[in-house]
């Protein structure tokens, strides 16, 4: 694999970081080590259809995110973010909510994953 800085991404921003990657939901189950696809960061089933994604790095702030889901039948389903403390916590929570806004969790399947895509900040200055 070769160095991030081999391949940088351009960006208008000032000391910009992405970090993307994926995860598939077990259930009511912890998700499966191997399930979680990206570097920079580890994700836990915190509770019911709460997932808390840990950076391995502090960031000043999060400056965007673009959250989807993916699943294997069609039906109702969004993912939103929770709590956010990129700063001292390092941590980012995603929730699963059905149509009427409750917290659920996803069934396993190969098919069912959650995609996310952050855009972090180093930057002490709000550009």
């Amino acid at each position: 694999m070769s160095d991030a800085s081999t391949y940088p991404l351009k960006s208008l921003n000032t000391k910009s970081i992405r970090l993307s990657g994926s995860f598939a939901p077990n259930g009511s189950s912890a998700l499966v080590a191997t399930s979680t696809y990206g570097r920079g960061f580890t994700v836990v089933r915190t509770s019911q259809g709460l997932f808390t994604i840990t950076l391995a790095e502090k960031y000043v702030r999060l400056r965007c995110a673009n959250l989807t889901i993916q699943k294997a039948s069609a039906g109702i389903g969004f993912v939103q973010l929770g709590a956010v403390d990129v700063s001292s916590a390092k941590t980012i929570q995603i929730r699963i909510v059905d149509e009427l806004g409750a917290v659920q969790d996803l069934a396993a399947d190969a098919n069912n994953r959650v995609h996310f895509d952050f855009d972090l900040s180093n930057d002490t200055v709000a550009l």
